[in-house]
């Protein structure tokens, strides 16, 4: 009894799953965008439903009405959206249409408390689906049999309209070959227009279709994105079929979760996920050629490639930054204490969005659990600080290895077997299983986090350094970062810099000079793994509470931010957008819903109209330039052609 209902309810989730990951294969296949945002767009269709619809809708034919009114609005939006964002994000890095997306996200969600409000809503489900019936011996209820038939129906539906109809062969002769497509006479940017309109149709209507399934909340967002993306990627890019295998697969896997491990749900999800992307990266139903959804491989744009040589700036630049640097020294004398928390906050963050940025920009790796690195540091150094009083300098020395090991390991296994997205997943996905483990562990505080972390004091044998108040530890925070930043500048200035800039410019090429690429790479990401774990270590006595969010999908997107804001091309970029974000995040942080909207706006508008961020702005001014090396002197790769 009990494992049929498992299984009955398995299914169940697997068509859910399914109903909202429908819509985003659809865009992940054709435009090879990864969209952030499909699940906000849902949470959106939810609420546009919940509005036609009320708390109780007094039938299916009612609830049905709710969905498809949701799906037109979203429809109408995605031409929109389509038109504005995915046309100019159709042939850009991961990474850029990640925060481009992320940016709707922002927008979606801060749209959704200005009008709705932040309470939650209860639906219920209509009187025809609210009992249960018999099948066999198994008590299932209707509506969980009414999910599982809309899943069935939504799949046959695309099915026939993908490999049976006229537009689907037009859809996938686009999808192998936009080019030879266009040769044909084929309105591209008009199928590109529908499947994009498709995709938020079937959003809204997963939205409405689901609304008897959980609370409206401006959470809802987080209900079913990972899962989606986990369909999308164990199915196959753009590929129903495997969407809907892959659905299944994880509506079974989580059904066994429930069985064998109460405890921590949702685990198993992960490992799966992990494991699929080590043996089968490409996803079930790969086709060669079809992989890259029809489009040809990225080369790195070059204005998003930092440069390896020093930059010489001029006279009047260095002292607006020795005047920076002055003031934010000196803000424990003039600021209050809120800012200056924010202040420290930035720097925390800023170091983090350098070591992102040192993997992505300078080796071209983009990695979308990074995080994780950051939570290891500040879990470690929390908890042994709180609980045994370690000294702290051994503290962030052990946070250091700790993250270069953790990278190593992660490394040595993603880089030999994953790639561009599938790499970004498997990342995410690890951090995902991390962030579970610690909500479930008592011993780190669950889901509270660990609290009441104190600031340490420095023990030097004759002499100590007390770093207990506020006004303390910033300090100890400015040299600590700058310090770490500066030693990072240096190696991507050095012989090591040259050959990761090589890597990332042409890997085959780099191999022929006699670069070691894989070695590189590695230990580009044992570095970047370091300086994150350090970042959190540092991190953790400044906030004096670390909780697993510090450890989420959502707090890796934020380097990630940061960084594209300030500028990817230039060292100092990350720097310049953590400053810019949080200074923004203040500003506005009494905005209720609004606050989301001007962030994801500017975040948006810079992205799509200054790629190279706040700095590629200032160099197109002439603000700084590059110094150009001497005759003679070693230049580019050659230098570093023998690792």
């Amino acid at each position: 009894m009990q494992i049929g209902f498992a299984l009955f309810n398995a299914l169940a989730v697997g068509m859910a799953i399914f109903l909202v990951a429908a819509g985003i294969t659809l865009i992940f296949g054709m435009l090879r965008i990864l969209n952030i945002s499909h699940g906000s767009i849902f949470m959106v269709g939810a609420y546009i439903a919940f509005t036609v619809v009320g708390i109780e809708p007094g039938s299916i034919s009612w609830l049905l009405v709710g969905g498809l009114v949701a799906g037109g609005v979203l429809a109408v939006a995605g031409l929109c959206i389509n038109f504005g964002v995915f046309r100019r994000l159709r042939h850009v890095d991961e990474a850029y249409s990640l925060i481009a997306t992320f940016a709707m996200l922002m927008i979606c969600n801060g749209l959704v408390k200005l009008v709705w409000g932040v309470n939650y809503h209860s639906i219920s489900a209509p009187d025809a689906l609210a009992g249960a019936i018999f099948l066999g011996p198994v008590l299932v209820p209707t509506y969980s049999l009414f999910i599982i038939g809309m899943g069935i129906a939504t799949f046959l539906a695309l099915e026939i309209l993908i490999h049976r109809s006229r537009i689907g062969k037009v859809v996938r002769a686009i999808a192998h070959d936009e080019w030879m497509s266009n040769l044909a006479g084929i309105n591209t940017p008009l199928v590109y227009a529908l499947v994009v309109m498709a995709a938020f149709f079937l959003a809204g209507m997963a939205g409405g279709m689901l609304l008897p399934n959980q609370s409206v909340s401006p959470l809802l967002f987080e209900s079913y994105l990972l899962q989606s993306f986990m369909v999308v990627i164990i199915g196959g890019l753009g590929n129903i079929r495997g969407a809907f295998i892959a659905s299944v697969m994880l509506g079974l896997v989580d059904g066994v979760n429930f069985l064998i491990m109460p405890e921590l749900p949702g685990l198993l999800i992960y490992f799966l996920l992990v494991t699929f992307l080590l043996w089968r990266p490409q996803g079930l139903f790969w086709q060669p050629g079809a992989d890259t959804a029809g489009h040809t491989e990225k080369a790195p744009d070059p204005t998003s490639i930092p440069s390896a040589m020093p930059v010489r700036l001029s006279p009047q630049i260095a002292c607006i930054i020795a005047l920076v640097a002055v003031l934010v020294a000196s803000m424990p004398i003039y600021v209050n204490e809120g800012f200056l928390f924010i202040a420290g906050f930035a720097m925390v963050e800023a170091l983090l969005a350098l070591s992102w940025n040192f993997l992505f920009g300078y080796v071209g790796l983009a990695t979308f659990g990074h995080a994780a690195f950051f939570g290891i540091g500040a879990y470690f150094v929390g908890f042994l600080l709180r609980d045994y009083g370690v000294s702290f300098p051994l503290l962030l020395a052990g946070a250091t290895a700790l993250g270069v090991l953790s990278a190593m390991i992660v490394g040595l296994v993603a880089l030999r077997r994953t790639s561009g997205i599938a790499l970004g997943i498997l990342t995410l996905s690890l951090g995902e299983i991390l962030r579970r483990i610690i909500n479930y562990s008592k011993t780190l505080g669950s889901d509270d986090g660990l609290s009441g972390i104190p600031r340490p004091t420095l023990e030097f044998g004759l002499f100590s350094v007390d770093l207990s108040s506020e006004r303390a530890y910033f300090w100890f925070l400015c040299v600590a970062c700058a310090t770490v930043a500066l030693l990072l500048r240096a190696l991507t200035v050095s012989r090591f810099g040259r050959m990761m800039v090589s890597t990332r410019q042409d890997p085959v090429r780099a191999e022929f000079l006699g670069i070691n690429v894989q070695r590189v790479r590695l230990t580009a990401f044992a570095i970047s793994g370091a300086v994150a774990a350090l970042a959190g270590a540092l991190h953790a006595p400044w906030a004096q509470i670390v909780t697993p969010d510090t450890v989420s999908y959502l707090h890796s997107t934020q380097p990630m931010l940061n960084t594209l804001l300030g500028g990817s091309g230039f060292f100092w970029g990350p720097v310049v957008g953590s400053v810019a974000f949080s200074t923004l995040g203040y500003a506005t942080r009494t905005l209720a819903g609004l606050s989301e909207v001007i962030s994801g706006l500017i975040v948006l508008v810079v992205v799509l109209g200054a790629p190279g961020g706040i700095l590629g702005i200032g160099k197109q001014l002439g603000i700084f330039r590059a110094k150009r090396p001497q005759a003679g002197s070693p230049d580019d790769a050659r230098e570093g052609a023998h690792p």
